[in-house]
């Protein structure tokens, strides 16, 4: 690996980092947020607007990279960040550290969608394979360094601190982002007019599969919203089948596309559930410290790094349908050994091994999938789509696992339980519809 190379990864660990620990590192503060902003209002709105923030800046990043060079935007989403971080640190109301945080998830999501598309045009397969585990492991390694850094940061520093300590981070990353993110395979030549109108659908289609999930008033509200959604998705999948250019280029989405994304999407509901209520359970039931609960979940970004640089041997002696459903067959057997050994945080972290190894798996196959089966003419728009299938994964799981560990039943005395039981009928899912949905290409022989 050459500088430059070494330089684009470093960049990407550090744009993965800083939009990663955004959550462990700010969740410690709330209390003290609260009392010194005299809060009245629900404080979990700090999260709330960040995560909106990604997932409305998700989707219009493939439309810029087709109009303007990447390290451009990687620039606007680092400036944003940075912006965010700054006036976040500056605060002196909850209004302004709302608006703050906004700003701030909005370079977020402009910096994660770019993490999904630089690999594939600066790294051919294998090293992608190990660059996008390295760069995907950054979540859970921040689920450590967040608690650490944060706790140190609160013993000698005011909760400002919190947000002032990624300016530093974000300078290195715009000097390494200027010097490295030049490729020459890169192409910036759409001459069609925005498509405003599929634009415009397709935010509102977004807006009210959130609002579905997330609503916690009057269920009726829930089931008009899912029909407004439901209506919304029909008229823009008819709107972009005549639009030359569209903004969602539906004529990607074949039977194999849907099903990676629908399969990312369902895996970032799972993930939720293991690196958010985890940490949860360690703490709450069983006594933990943050740190402590932090080193329990590390195997799994371990095992999902160290899966990555030995995944395109292990994909070659496998077809890929019998990869996936390994895959989720690992998760259900981690599952299982959590079940069994719930009550001890040694013997679940040697089982979330098998998670980071599933986790690892499908993720970055997903993305490569996205990568190498659509055409290069939307490969950048499809690949912007796909990390919006992820963050609206994340930000719904979240709301849903929170949702199924509050839940009590007389027959499961752990809370962490409703959540692995959640997993477990996803993951069933998951396995039937690749086992009858997929079909593997034939091998043509020359």
């Amino acid at each position: 690996m050459n500088i430059k190379s070494l330089g684009i990864v470093v960049a990407l660990i550090l744009i993965m980092f800083m939009s990663a620990i955004e959550t462990s590192i700010v969740s410690l503060a709330l209390p003290t947020i609260k009392m010194d902003l005299n809060v009245e209002s629900s404080i979990s709105l700090i999260f709330a607007v960040y995560f909106i923030a990604i997932v409305i800046a998700n989707p219009i990043v493939g439309e810029l990279l087709e109009r303007t060079k990447i390290i451009y935007i990687t620039l606007l989403g680092l400036l944003l960040f940075t912006a965010g971080s700054l006036l976040s640190g500056l605060s002196d109301t909850f209004t302004l550290l709302i608006v703050s945080r906004f700003i701030q998830g909005l370079g977020a999501g402009v910096m994660m969608a770019l993490s999904q598309i630089v690999p594939k045009l600066a790294f051919e397969i294998p090293l992608r394979y190990k660059i996008m585990g390295t760069v995907g492991s950054v979540w859970g390694i921040s689920s450590i360094i967040g608690p650490v850094l944060g706790g140190g940061i609160l013993e000698f520093a005011t909760w400002h601190w919190l947000f002032f300590v990624n300016i530093p981070i974000a300078i290195i990353a715009m000097i390494l982002v200027i010097f490295t993110f030049h490729f020459e395979n890169e192409s910036t030549r759409a001459k069609n007019k925005l498509d405003i109108k599929g634009l415009t659908l397709f935010y509102v289609f977004v807006f009210f599969i959130i609002f579905t999930v997330m609503n916690k008033s009057n269920l009726y509200l829930n089931i008009l919203s899912l029909i407004i959604a439901i209506v919304v998705a029909t008229i823009l999948f008819k709107n972009q089948k005549r639009v030359k250019t569209p903004f969602v280029p539906v004529k990607e989405f074949n039977k194999m596309i849907v099903l990676i994304f629908f399969t990312d999407f369902a895996y970032a509901i799972i993930l939720m559930g293991y690196n958010l209520y985890m940490p949860i359970y360690l703490q709450e039931d069983i006594g933990l410290s943050p740190l402590q609960s932090g080193f329990v979940i590390f195997p799994i970004s371990f095992a999902w790094l160290v899966l990555n640089f030995s995944l395109d041997k292990i994909e070659a002696k496998m077809s890929r349908k019998a990869l996936y459903i390994s895959a989720f067959t690992s998760l259900i057997i981690c599952g299982i050994l959590v079940f069994i050994g719930t009550n001890s945080p040694l013997f679940v972290g040697f089982s979330l091994l098998l998670a980071g190894v599933s986790f690892g798996t499908v993720y970055t196959k997903d993305s490569v999938i996205t990568q190498e089966e659509t055409s290069p003419a939307n490969m950048k728009r499809m690949m912007s789509l796909y990390t919006l299938t992820k963050s609206l994964g994340n930000s719904i799981g979240s709301t849903i696992m929170g949702y199924m560990y509050a839940l009590s039943f007389t027959f499961i005395s752990v809370q962490i339980h409703n959540v692995i039981i959640l997993s477990f009928i996803i993951l069933i899912a998951l396995i039937l519809l690749w086992l009858f949905l997929y079909k593997e290409k034939p091998v043509t022989s020359n």
